[in-house]
């Protein structure tokens, strides 16, 4: 039956409006001062799959800032690990100010080492932080992974278009699966985030990403499945647009900029002022959720 089919149910806001017993809603919190959606932030964890020295890491310590339980995991987790330990002393120190209890035998962050190539290893790091946190949640879910292939169409090989559908299609959509179902099953209704990075190519195959542009197209329509089916089961699932350059040094490098230069502030995303995009939709309220956000810089064609 088509959606178009004149038999087709018709939907309204009618099936959605429920009525409770009249108390007041919950006080607005200064923006930034909110908690996170899903459980307190004492059963908070919050897991990013693909932090490197850029975004991922700049999330990662957003997060931290606010006194939540952070794990981080990539394929290198040799890097991860002096990470955690800084992430784990800004936890701590989070907390304080936050006059928030913390286990002191128990580290605030772990790295997990998880390549987004493999499902079974994305299940595992699932199973793992249950492990490590056994009393806490994930609560809080970013899928930042991905493997950007480019250059000319015709010399693009069938190996590089499957390397960037494993990575976002296959990996993106085994890392909701697992976060949906350990949302549903331990969050005692309460739901959690799940925020997804996404990129110009989730909605604009440009030249020269045709492998990149139909991995990114498809973990955004994966998104708004998801989205659509566990929203009434409070799972918040998000995908944010990365139209530009990130600046790192990495980029600066490949760019030939030379020592003690950098782009100008309205040329490129800084990591830092990114994160604080995650850190607004994870902790929005059920009454205004955000299902697409793009972000770009000043100067930035589109």
């Amino acid at each position: 039956m088509s959606s178009n089919d004149s038999s087709s149910p018709r939907r309204n806001r009618g099936d959605v409006l429920t009525t409770v017993t009249y108390k007041p809603y919950p006080t607005v919190q200064a923006l930034g001062r909110a908690p996170l959606h899903g459980p307190s932030i004492e059963q908070h964890v919050v897991f990013i799959l693909g932090v490197g020295p850029g975004l991922g890491l700049a999330i990662a310590q957003i997060f931290a800032k606010q006194g939540y339980t952070v794990a981080i995991a990539s394929r290198n987790k040799q890097r991860l690990d002096g990470w955690a330990k800084e992430l784990d002393q800004e936890i701590r120190s989070a907390r304080k100010a936050l006059n928030v209890a913390v286990n002191d035998s128990s580290p605030q962050s772990v790295a997990f080492a998880c390549d987004v190539l493999s499902p079974e290893a994305i299940r595992k790091t699932f199973q793992d932080i249950a492990n490590t946190w056994p009393n806490k949640r994930v609560g809080t879910a970013i899928f930042n992974a991905s493997i950007r292939k480019r250059g000319p169409f015709l010399e693009q090989r069938p190996e590089q278009l499957q390397d960037s559908i494993q990575a976002s299609i296959t990996g993106g959509f085994t890392f909701m699966q697992a976060a949906v179902a350990s949302m549903t099953k331990n969050n005692e209704g309460r739901g959690g985030s799940i925020l997804v990075t996404g990129a110009t190519s989730s909605i604009r195959g440009r030249e020269g990403f045709a492998a990149f542009a139909a991995s990114k197209g498809g973990l955004r329509q994966i998104c708004q499945s998801v989205a659509r089916e566990y929203g009434p089961q409070h799972i918040h699932v998000a995908h944010i647009i990365v139209d530009g350059l990130i600046d790192s040094q990495q980029a600066r490098d490949f760019l030939g900029l030379q020592k003690g230069q950098r782009f100008g502030n309205d040329a490129v995303l800084r990591p830092e002022e990114m994160a604080k995009a995650w850190l607004f939709l994870a902790s929005q309220n059920e009454s205004t959720w955000t299902f697409e956000m793009d972000m770009r810089p000043a100067r930035e064609h589109f």
